[in-house]
């Protein structure tokens, strides 16, 4: 959790722009295509931030009688924006910006807006590219700021400001008029349209009315994401309902580590390991939290979770099943490594908890990778395709169960020839709905499939009739290990930090109280104690993974929790000494570091912001007869995936043609390789190894070029 306690706000925006882009529309575009079902997986935190930080605290803005904003639908058109100014929504800083009047900015303001690692102008490069007027505006800042300048006029803070938020609703509020479920109606089209290159242009000039309107227009999506979900879940009495509804550990944490650190020598055997943290009492909290906070929230306990990053291990079973957990997912790399050996990954197993029965479904690494990162550089259509017919390749006499399980947030915005992936999507459902009719495939949840749906013409699965593991391997969806949060230097140092603050709490007699609100000092100190023990700040530390914007919020962040830790505990009773913690990265700059996918907030890895318009550069790569399965490109820009192999998919032309285009500012050098497919992070495809090709983006007068080579060929 991002919390600013001093603040009582948060500190990062995501819960808010995911909210506004993904979390509403992921789910209400399935009402197209009622056939379709799907699992849609919240985590507890996000869904008590998104209550707490936002609906709760605008809630009682948006209706002050002062408050009246402008709208083009019927029931609410010729209405007026008034709102006193400054007044903090207590929700994020940069919320606070729509509020406040932009001549009134003062240094604050403007270290939010642009200065601060995390600001208005990180946003990755292909959601900027649907949006030019921002994206001149978000060059010519950074270009500014390069060369020490900041005459940036009131005018342009406006619309940096608008644009922020703007940016981050999904695509059909910009469209047209979108009735919630709550029917309210949300329409941007009066202020925003889009033209003929797929591109947002604004209608008119950006006013301080326009940015207030949008403090509604944001309440109006979040407000509606829980009833939405709450609405659609499948309801097995009266037979409706297309989505099935699970959960994640509290604080999102690698529960197996919380439980026992040392389950790592298993799956990491080479590398060197922290001090044992092992405390399964937190493990066992984590999952109570998790399934209360569920219930509270949509009247039932969920029969499934998704294990924080797939984390898995034989020693946490038993937890799941002392909650009622009906079935369980991770990668099908750790079936691989399971027991018994050489298992397949196209159907569910059971697990051996004892009495209790368990279901676990191994997730499908390569297609489910597609969605990730290969559609992304395709047309909609071409990856829909390709996305059945992959899952049409598996059939046989006997039935398959193919589980597809994706990150549902940071992927879409990487998303090059369509926003946010919405066409892609779309188009992705109408075949499968097709194919339905066909009785060629079937969408199924995993709650539905283990228990039946005759209406559907499921059959039941129950889990004493699957296959059984004897013995899960401990690891997660990355790698089939833990690496990525433990085995570093700084990582490891992480752990160390963690324990000491476990170890001097358990020793003041502070017990959890089983509550997750902040009711009492006691179970402020339980907040911050699993908050702590989440899993974001040990993705950050070390050289495997690092936010390209850099990794000190990050740090800060996790430090701060350790630290009111100390603060929280002496205000409920204790007398602890409050340690220094001092920062746990390396003396190297993290910014400078090899970046790599981030969120929304991610900064471009261009060191010069060059106003000319860009060129429009083909890349098309001839494999000499050679008949691969898919031809990736890699190189030094992040659409091209700085130098993360297999991430960015050329589109394949014929059988020995394939061809990517981007855009490049002119006078670029484009440093670039391409590999014949592999796993993402694999150099073992490439054309040339430790070397590259090299190209200059033209200076002048060219709009557009085409780079012809042939695989492996110089």
């Amino acid at each position: 959790m991002y919390v600013d306690s001093e603040r009582k706000q948060l500190s990062a925006p995501w819960v808010r722009t995911h909210g506004t882009k993904d979390y509403y529309d992921m789910c209400a575009m399935l009402k197209e295509f009622p056939s379709i079902h799907c699992t849609f997986n919240l985590t507890s935190t996000l869904l008590q931030q998104l209550e707490e930080f936002y609906v709760e605290p605008l809630s009682k803005i948006v209706n002050r009688d002062s408050l009246i904003v402008k709208s083009k639908s019927k029931k609410e058109k010729g209405k007026n924006t008034s709102l006193p100014s400054p007044i903090s929504t207590h929700t994020d800083s940069w919320f606070d910006l729509l509020v406040k009047p932009t001549e009134k900015f003062g240094e604050e303001e403007k270290n939010i807006l642009y200065r601060n690692v995390w600001s208005c102008i990180t946003i990755s490069e292909p959601q900027l590219f649907f949006f030019p007027e921002y994206e001149s505006l978000v060059r010519l800042i950074k270009t500014s700021l390069k060369h020490g300048e900041e005459n940036f006029t009131t005018q342009q803070l406006r619309e940096l400001k608008f644009w922020f938020f703007l940016a981050n609703f999904d695509a059909d509020f910009l469209l047209k008029e979108t009735r919630l479920n709550n029917e309210t109606t949300v329409n941007l089209s009066d202020i925003i349209e889009r033209k003929t290159d797929g591109k947002f242009y604004l209608r008119k000039k950006v006013t301080e009315d326009d940015c207030k309107r949008l403090i509604l227009e944001t309440y109006k999506v979040l407000s509606a994401i829980i009833p939405l979900h709450k609405a659609m879940q499948r309801d097995v009495k009266n037979n409706v309902g297309q989505i099935e509804l699970t959960t994640t550990p509290y604080t999102h944490p690698i529960l197996p580590l919380i439980y026992d650190s040392d389950v790592a020598k298993i799956c990491q055997p080479n590398d060197t390991l922290p001090p044992r943290f092992s405390f399964p009492e937190d493990a066992k909290l984590q999952l109570q939290l998790a399934v209360e906070k569920f219930k509270e929230l949509f009247g039932a306990y969920p029969k499934g979770m998704w294990p924080s990053e797939g984390s898995v291990s034989q020693e946490i079973l038993p937890l799941f099943s002392e909650h009622n957990i009906q079935w369980i997912a991770t990668d099908e790399q750790i079936l691989h490594r399971s027991k018994p050996e050489h298992q397949i990954a196209n159907n569910p197993y059971s697990l051996n908890v004892g009495e209790n029965e368990l279901a676990i479904f191994f997730r499908n690494t390569r297609l489910s990778d597609k969605i990730g990162f290969d559609y992304q550089s395709m047309l909609p259509d071409d990856a829909a395709n390709d996305f059945v017919q992959s899952i049409l390749s598996f059939a046989k006499e006997d039935e398959q169960l193919i589980t597809v399980i994706v990150d549902g947030e940071n992927a879409w915005e990487w998303y090059r020839t369509n926003l946010d992936g919405k066409e892609f999507l779309r188009s992705l459902y109408k075949k499968l709905s097709e194919a339905q009719e066909k009785n060629e495939i079937v969408t199924v949840t995993p709650h539905e499939y283990l228990n039946g749906n005759a209406s559907r013409g499921i059959a039941p699965h129950p889990i004493s009739s699957l296959k059984k593991i004897d013995w899960l391997f401990p690891g997660s969806w990355i790698n089939a290990n833990f690496d990525t949060w433990i085995g570093e230097a700084e990582e490891n140092k992480a752990w160390e930090y963690l324990l000491k603050a476990r170890n001097d709490l358990k020793n003041c007699g502070i017990v959890p109280s089983g509550q997750s609100s902040i009711s009492n000092p006691q179970s402020e100190v339980w907040n911050e104690m699993l908050a702590a023990e989440g899993s974001d700040w040990f993705w950050w530390y070390g050289e495997d993974q690092n936010s390209p914007a850099g990794d000190e919020p990050f740090d800060e962040a996790y430090r701060k929790h350790l630290t009111n830790i100390y603060l929280a505990a002496n205000t409920a009773g204790a007398n602890l000494e409050i340690p220094n913690f001092p920062s746990i990265l390396s003396t190297s700059k993290k910014s400078e570091r090899k970046r790599q996918h981030g969120g929304a907030m991610a900064q471009s890895s261009e060191n010069i912001m060059q106003a000319e318009p860009k060129v429009k550069v083909t890349f098309r790569c001839n494999t000499n007869g050679n008949q691969f399965q898919q031809v990736n490109i890699v190189g030094n820009r992040d659409v091209l995936g700085n130098w993360t192999p297999n991430v960015i998919a050329m589109q394949k032309e014929n059988d020995t043609a394939w061809k990517f285009v981007a855009e490049f500012f002119p006078g670029e050098e484009i440093q670039y390789k391409y590999s014949s497919g592999g796993s993402i992070g694999d150099w073992s495809s490439e054309e040339f190894a430790l070397s590259h090709r090299t190209m200059f983006v033209p200076l002048f007068d060219v709009q557009e070029i085409t780079i012809e080579n042939s695989f492996g060929i110089v």
